[in-house]
């Protein structure tokens, strides 16, 4: 083993990590791009990167309203859950440990990966950036605001998301509990537009 400090190993709340060196989350869109379950080759590509203390997955949808993104994974349907587990295994397998990075696309995604429907946000305000679609790249669009409702539903999404990814053995997802700080975030940002 070696002396260096990236080399040794370290305790990260309840993982123990053979090294300090964390892969970032990068969106490699190998997901299958009509029911985004994970598949063999991202299993692979994640196999490839296990001798880091820590990867990062990319970023994974929570519900089809929070897709956003051409060929990203999801995990709010069992086959989903499944495509994780099977990347999952295959990382530990192979002595590496990954986590969830869960995300709702928000204003970012395109009614072309929404079956036509417009994308909700916090506000309507057009960010003036890039959807990547299946198409390829289109300007955002102008999204709806969420209701209140909807936000009770969108940290819902988040919290059942967390709860799916024990099947998929995925780690760590943030504390539900903690999730009420984006409904006050959207909340506030909401009226703040009106």
């Amino acid at each position: 083993m070696s002396n260096q400090p990236l080399s040794t190993p370290y305790r990260m709340g309840e993982l123990d990590l053979s090294n300090r060196i964390v892969m970032a989350p990068l969106t490699r869109m190998r997901a299958h791009p009509h029911d985004h379950v994970p598949t063999a080759l991202q299993a692979e590509y994640y196999v490839q990167r296990a001798s880091a203390g820590l990867i990062i997955a990319e970023a994974t949808a929570i519900s089809p309203e929070g897709f956003g993104w051409a060929d990203t994974p999801g995990l709010w349907t069992k086959e989903q859950v499944r495509g994780w587990r099977r990347v999952t295994d295959a990382v530990h397998a192979a002595g590496g440990r990954i986590i969830a990075q869960l995300w709702h696309t928000g204003a970012i995604s395109h009614p072309e990966l929404l079956d036509g429907a417009q994308p909700v946000s916090a506000s309507n305000v057009d960010p003036g950036q890039i959807s990547v679609t299946r198409t390829g790249r289109k300007p955002t669009v102008t999204p709806r605001p969420l209701t209140k409702q909807e936000i009770q539903v969108t940290v819902t999404d988040f919290a059942r998301a967390c709860t799916k990814r024990d099947g998929s053995r995925l780690r760590w997802c943030p504390d539900p509990r903690q999730l009420s700080l984006f409904d006050l975030a959207v909340s506030e940002r909401h009226h703040q537009s009106a």
